[in-house]
């Protein structure tokens, strides 16, 4: 089930866009919910990288685990989270467009074996979509700085 899709363009570069995306410093600039990322791998931005992403909302810390299943420096990054409800599959791409622009596409979707879960997720999309637009649309002016 899809859960979430952005796609539009921004005025910024595909690298200072990625630059943003690519730095868990810079991630909390972007993401007020976003604690950080403990990593299980050496490397910290490859294909393979497996690590733990703690978020905090309403004063409760979540923590899920992680694993980047595709990526390409400056255009594309895939991660896949895993949950006991199912798994989360995201994607970051970008590819330039014109003027000095770049298309930016995410996308997030749910594989869950429980109606339950499903149910409630359809439910959320509205809330979901909100939220995410609004703070990939705040990208726009962090990378820009």
């Amino acid at each position: 089930m899809e859960l979430y899709r952005y796609d539009k363009q921004m005025k910024a570069s595909p690298e200072e866009i990625f630059a943003v995306v690519n730095d868990d410093e810079r991630l909390k600039e972007w993401s007020p919910i976003f604690e950080g990322n403990e990593y299980f791998t050496e490397e910290k931005r490859a294909k393979g990288t497996k690590f733990r992403t703690k978020l905090k909302v309403l004063s409760k810390t979540y923590q899920f685990r992680s694993q980047i299943t595709e990526y390409e420096e400056n255009r594309h990054v895939k991660v896949r989270t895993t949950l006991r409800q199912g798994t989360i599959t995201s994607e970051f791409q970008l590819a330039p467009a014109s003027n000095d622009e770049t298309q930016v596409t995410v996308t997030s979707h749910f594989e869950g074996t429980g109606k339950k879960y499903n149910l409630i997720l359809k439910g959320a999309k509205p809330v979901i979509k909100k939220v995410l637009d609004n703070q990939v649309n705040k990208l726009e002016e962090i990378a820009a700085k």
